[in-house]
């Protein structure tokens, strides 16, 4: 196998990049611009096409004003977009819906001139699917295009005359404008996330790693600046992992601590920083309004230590909480290096009284108090 062929494998085999590329744009603050500019996006190529209609420059292949309708649904779903949650599964409707729109304008369409201009739509939903999703994704994607671009240039579906050079260089014109550009950016964003992974990310869990956890803690204490923030340190270490990859094997051990990354999701406020640090030692840093801390809290124990799942497995959790200001940078990272340890002293304080418990330790102007109840349960 070729230098060629290993490379062509490794990009088919990157995973989708919905859930990566959707938390990167959180965690930097722009996820609901790029969702508004996608949705203003979608929203004018529906004006687009309705002023299209209504001038002189479409001719439709059929009486049904099918472009009009189409139209009027790409406009309410570029309205809609920006405040309806995504997820990959709505993402992937959203791609087959694009494509299965623009097929329709571009077929509709008598003068194959006009046609040929539609085809060029195709580039856009491509660059989408090279941001959010994988390879596979955009091979689909182009087979698809690819065929719509050719019946489009033979005319198929109108009762204009196509010569085979007229065939030939429509097909010649739209195909690499569809392709060149987003498999390129593809292919680019499939390398770059590879290197993102390695520096930043765990590659078991898709989890931060130590350099990425201390990356997204950065921003964090930029952004806490009022009495009214709580920052929270929290370290959660797995009871008795080494029983598992003993007894179970490195297999069911990883599947466990993948279970417990998806938990510390379902529990974590969506712009937390989640980190992997260690083969089963996690860290969660996050930032809320102090009177949401209490139900956070509250809600830890049940999830990171939920008895479904085999095999079954407990946490111990350490939770250092920080309520107040700091005067500038430098006392809020010392700060929060006093807050890990202090996380990580609470967690070595649940593991030896016997692990499934959670301990919490509140600070206020640098003055820890004394660490709350060790059954299982958080209490500020």
């Amino acid at each position: 196998m070729n230098g060629t062929d290993k490379a062509v494998q490794r990009w088919l085999a990157v995973p989708d990049q919905f859930d990566r590329f959707t938390r990167f744009l959180r965690d930097n603050g722009i996820l609901m611009p790029t969702r508004i500019g996608i949705g203003v996006l979608v929203f004018l190529l529906g004006v687009t096409i309705l002023l299209k209609r209504l001038g002189t420059h479409s001719v439709q292949a059929i009486g049904f004003p099918l472009d009009v309708v189409v139209a009027v649904l790409v406009m309410i779903g570029g309205t809609a977009l920006p405040f309806t949650a995504t997820t990959r599964e709505r993402s992937y409707l959203f791609v087959i819906a694009g494509d299965f729109a623009v097929a329709v304008i571009v077929l509709a369409e008598a003068n194959p001139d006009q046609r040929l201009l539609g085809c060029l739509v195709f580039g856009l939903v491509g660059s989408y699917i090279a941001f959010f999703h994988n390879l596979r994704a955009q091979l689909w994607h182009l087979l698809f295009s690819g065929a719509v671009i050719v019946v489009a240039s033979i005319g198929v579906f109108t009762d204009v005359p196509s010569g085979l050079s007229d065939v030939l260089g429509r097909i010649a014109f739209a195909i690499p404008v569809i392709t060149v550009i987003p498999v390129v950016t593809q292919i680019a964003l499939a390398l770059l996330s590879n290197d993102a992974q390695s520096s930043e990310l765990d590659p078991l869990t898709d989890l931060l790693n130590r350099r990425g956890l201390s990356r997204r803690t950065s921003e964090l204490l930029q952004a806490k600046s009022g009495l009214d923030q709580s920052l929270l340190v929290v370290v959660i270490d797995i009871d008795n992992f080494k029983h598992f990859n003993d007894t179970y094997g490195h297999d069911v051990g990883d599947r466990v601590i993948l279970r417990t990354a998806y938990r510390l999701h379902d529990w974590a406020r969506s712009d937390a920083a989640i980190a992997r640090v260690g083969g089963d030692e996690f860290v969660v840093v996050q930032m809320m309004p102090l009177p949401y801390v209490g139900d956070l809290l509250a809600r830890i124990a049940p999830i990171m230590n939920s008895p479904t799942g085999e095999p079954l497995s407990t946490t111990s959790i350490g939770i250092a909480i920080h309520n107040g200001a700091w005067p500038d940078v430098q006392a809020a990272e010392s700060g929060l290096r006093d807050l890990h340890r202090l996380a990580d002293s609470a967690m070595y304080e649940s593991k030896r009284m016997g692990g499934n418990r959670v301990h919490s330790i509140v600070l206020t102007d640098q003055q820890p108090q004394q660490p709350q109840r060790s059954d299982g349960r958080s209490v500020l």
